[in-house]
């Protein structure tokens, strides 16, 4: 494993994060939370799919998968989907915090939900706190 040292000075609150940078695509999998399911699911695939392109269009120029896996879904920066939304929508995108409406930045969290092995079910994820509260972000 190496270490990758990353200077986010583009983004709300400039920092440096130290993480390390997996060497293979077993150990990028082996950090998706294996408790992930529920029967009904989380978000929909429509609702992930378009929560990816506005991923793209928006975030992806900064925000690579590695990033996401290991330091968002580590439970090491977010311990629920509702600490991730809530940050995900007070500071970005950079240059218009707080920009899209609750609708865009949850297709957001869906796609990081569905990018991060979380079932998708027939019901769309919703901003609300309670129900974002409580997707737990286990530790890996």
């Amino acid at each position: 494993m190496s270490v990758l040292i990353i200077q986010l000075a583009s983004c709300a609150v400039p920092q440096t994060v130290i993480q390390e940078v997996p060497e293979s695509t077993e150990e990028v999998l082996s950090v998706v939370p294996t408790s992930v399911s529920d029967p009904d699911g989380f978000f929909t695939r429509a609702q992930a799919s378009r929560g990816e392109r506005r991923f793209d269009q928006l975030c992806a120029d900064c925000h690579r998968g590695v990033e996401i896996r290991r330091i968002w879904f580590g439970g090491q920066s977010h311990q629920t989907a509702n600490s991730l939304y809530e940050v995900i929508s007070t500071t970005m995108p950079d240059g218009n915090p707080g920009g899209l409406n609750s609708d865009q930045y949850t297709d957001i969290v869906a796609f990081l939900l569905s990018l991060n092995g979380y079932s998708e079910g027939q019901n769309e994820l919703h901003s609300d706190q309670e129900i974002l509260e409580g997707i737990r972000i286990p530790l890996p």
